[in-house]
């Protein structure tokens, strides 16, 4: 598939099964790491949307309405039009995140990790990932993985508001456990532990790092935080 083909489809459905588009990506570094930002963003507009709007703020009432539409829209927009309008969407997402405080990062960290964006991620990724491919995207972050953490069913950058990540989906006891790789720099404001309703999350330091770890079960976050401390280096 040649390269417009391939980012007009991506840009008109970031999160599109087509076998064709999938295999590009798998045969091509490039069009992968494309199509990770592409689907980030798009990610980020989802999570934008579901943010509560506070009572007696029109403000924030009017830019979440729009972004409804935007949503209901997009998919009978030109690949050009809704690659504009996503820019613009950007803008929203920014002052949504500001308005989020030192939650903004957890809350990103959450949209990342619902059934729908892993299944999705699982899906584009079609097998499990080998320790060879994870140690080629750990090299953006000067590290390394040394050792086994498991199952590792997906492994792609994703965006976490403007952080770019290395998000891998583990398969754990009891199910999957998310972790992401981000450099310290930029994660200062994330608690060492946070959590909402559904589910558990813990971050650590090692050197220039930080690992981000979130799953809905104690026992499986626990366990891999203990697994990730001796398995990766920096």
């Amino acid at each position: 598939m040649d390269e417009l083909s391939f980012r007009r489809t991506i840009y008109a459905e970031p999160n599109t099964t087509d076998p064709d588009i999938i295999q590009a990506a798998n045969n091509d570094p490039a069009k992968q790491a494309f199509w990770d930002e592409v689907k980030a963003m798009d990610a980020q507009l989802a999570q934008a949307m579901n943010i509560p709007v506070p009572e007696n703020f029109a403000d924030k009432l009017i830019l979440r309405q729009g972004m409804d539409e935007f949503t209901q829209k997009r998919k009978k927009r030109p690949w050009y039009v809704a690659m504009a309008a996503s820019v613009a969407m950007v803008v929203g997402v920014s002052y949504m995140t500001l308005l989020a405080g030192n939650n903004g990062l957890a809350n990103d960290v959450f949209a990342h990790v619902s059934h729908e964006y892993m299944n999705k991620e699982m899906t584009m990724g079609g097998k499990n990932v080998t320790q060879e491919a994870i140690n080629e995207k750990m090299a953006t972050f000067n590290g390394s993985l040394s050792e086994d953490i498991g199952e590792v069913v997906s492994a792609n950058y994703c965006y976490l508001n403007t952080i770019k990540s290395l998000h891998m989906i583990i398969r754990g006891k009891t199910g999957l456990v998310n972790l992401f790789v981000v450099t310290d720099n930029k994660s200062k404001e994330l608690e060492e532990d946070f959590s909402n309703d559904e589910l558990i999350g813990t971050s650590f330091l090692l050197s220039s790092a930080k690992i981000i770890i979130v799953g809905d079960d104690k026992e499986d976050v626990s366990q891999l935080q203990l697994v990730a401390k001796n398995a990766f280096r920096f």
